[in-house]
């Protein structure tokens, strides 16, 4: 075993996978019905030249140099399955999870394929056919269970609010507002992101805005499901969570998580059926409309910052300038860009449930967004999504790194 193959191997997931379905039962991507929806694109599997675009720019790829879990090695085996060549085992299975779902492969891809969308196909094949990590199973079944993903009850979604000083709930949960504030599971559960509800709602007491929050009512938007390939669950997470909004008259939902943002803005109406009746923005692109409108004043600091690109909001959502502009009209701050932004940005490495799946190479991805950041010469790195922050704030701890995030 030669030393690159012995790293990759350290670096791969010991998760188990679900048992293969008898042998009379055919596989998914074999089956004509299913088939059909890996093939909805007509030949779009068979137009990758296998040029290697997509080699240069996977976060995957590039922190393990192994052709079986790139976009390319990916739709390889994908075909081979579909020609009935093979089947999927529980290890190739596994190279399916093994992405962070970041799509920076399907907007360099040459040939046009839709990548992201072919192994999100995949994926709920494999889980028709279970043939998916189990690991899978604990995520769902917590989101099933307590509609949060922890196991913590979801009348836990206020915690964060209840220990703010002078705080009573029943100015925060309204019966009807203007504004919807959808919180998110990571912000609503985690103690260290608590800092930003609480910022947020404090930010938009002081500019006058009439919000509420959803409280125990709202539910996970389902995003760590769908990108399991477990649509059918999300379903019902939607429409509960479309019905709630509704029920306040709200004119407005705001999000501050930008996977919560993806999944209201792009996915809802298509998966629920339903007619999502008012406006969805990130919370960047509402702070930014506060202070333009004189409701909120910016303090002044004196520091270089760098941003970066969440996947879901920049590459995934197209909410590139709101970000940066807020950052810009903070008097004294001067903003460094990192090596690649926007549409070029790097994943840090906590999407599409990788780090729960292989934390070791989530890790070493987060690693390598880290030296990114620490060239940039910048005292602060700003990121508009709570999981990025984590993510990156980790991996600079590991370095010692004085930046602040």
């Amino acid at each position: 075993m030669n030393e690159k193959t012995k790293t990759n191997s350290e670096i791969e997931s010991k998760s188990s996978v679900k048992p293969s379905v008898p042998a009379a039962t055919k596989s998914a991507l074999q089956s004509a019905e299913k088939k059909a929806r890996v093939f909805e694109r007509g030949d779009d599997l068979f137009n990758c030249s296998r040029c290697g675009n997509c080699l240069a720019v996977c976060p995957v790829y590039k922190n393990t140099l192994d052709e079986g879990v790139a976009p390319r090695g990916k739709l390889s085996l994908i075909e081979a399955v579909s020609n009935k060549k093979i089947e999927f085992t529980p290890k190739l299975s596994r190279k399916i999870y093994t992405c962070t779902m970041c799509n920076y492969c399907t907007k360099e891809c040459p040939s046009g394929v839709k990548i992201d969308e072919l192994f999100k196909a995949v994926r709920q094949d494999l889980v028709d056919d279970r043939k998916y990590p189990d690991i899978l199973d604990f995520l769902r079944d917590k989101i099933k269970q307590a509609y949060n993903i922890t196991f913590d009850t979801n009348q836990g979604r206020l915690d964060w609010l209840r220990q703010m000083p002078d705080t009573s709930i029943e100015d925060y949960v309204k019966d009807t507002a203007e504004v919807v504030y959808f919180v998110g599971c990571v912000s609503s559960f985690s103690p260290r992101s608590f800092t930003i509800p609480r910022a947020i709602v404090q930010i938009f007491k002081k500019a006058g805005v009439d919000f509420t929050l959803l409280g125990e009512d709202e539910w996970c938007c389902g995003y760590p499901l769908l990108s399991s390939g477990m649509t059918g669950e999300v379903k019902t997470l939607g429409k509960h969570n479309i019905e709630m909004v509704r029920s306040k008259g709200a004119k407005l939902l705001v999000t501050s998580c930008p996977s919560c943002f993806h999944t209201w803005k792009h996915e809802y109406r298509e998966l629920t059926g339903m007619t999502v009746d008012f406006e969805i923005v990130h919370i960047s692109q509402f702070l930014l409309k506060l202070v333009k409108e004189n409701k909120i004043r910016l303090n002044s600091l004196n520091a270089k910052v760098t941003y970066h690109d969440p996947c879901d909001l920049g590459r995934n959502s197209g909410i590139f300038e709101e970000p940066r502009e807020l950052i810009k009209k903070i008097p004294g701050v001067e903003l460094i860009e990192l090596g690649s932004i926007k549409m070029q940005a790097n994943c840090c490495g906590g999407g599409g449930n990788l780090e729960s799946l292989n934390p070791a190479l989530a890790a070493k991805i987060a690693e390598s967004k880290a030296n990114e950041i620490i060239a940039t010469g910048a005292e602060i790195v700003v990121s508009a999504c709570q999981q990025c922050e984590r993510t990156m704030s980790t991996a600079l701890k590991k370095k010692k790194n004085e930046i602040d995030y």
